[in-house]
């Protein structure tokens, strides 16, 4: 991971957001929880890259980890990251769909 300027924390969350991986993770995160072996296998990613990309998305805040015997199960925040997506998916589905998705 790349050293994160900590004078710049919008930055960082939306550099965090805007990477297509992580949007992935946190689309099938909105179905509920699941293993990083999941993950990687639904997504069709290296276990240790999706590793990777929960710990950012862990860092900003986006996802909680819970360990469950030897598993981690990672979880949407739901108290912020939900209500986030909804503004997104209204704002993308007013504005942004009608010039990149015709």
């Amino acid at each position: 991971m790349k050293r994160v300027d900590l004078d710049k924390p919008h930055q960082f969350f939306f550099e965090t957001l805007g990477n297509e991986a992580r949007w992935d993770i946190i689309h099938l995160l909105r179905e509920g929880p699941s293993r990083v072996t999941d993950i990687a296998e639904t997504l069709g990613l290296e276990q240790s890259l999706v590793s990777h990309h929960l710990r950012r998305l862990e860092t900003c805040g986006f996802v909680r980890v819970e360990t469950k015997g030897t598993a981690r199960v990672y979880r949407l925040n739901r108290k912020t990251i939900s209500t986030l997506l909804r503004l997104v998916d209204n704002h993308v589905d007013q504005f942004c769909k009608k010039v990149c998705c015709k």
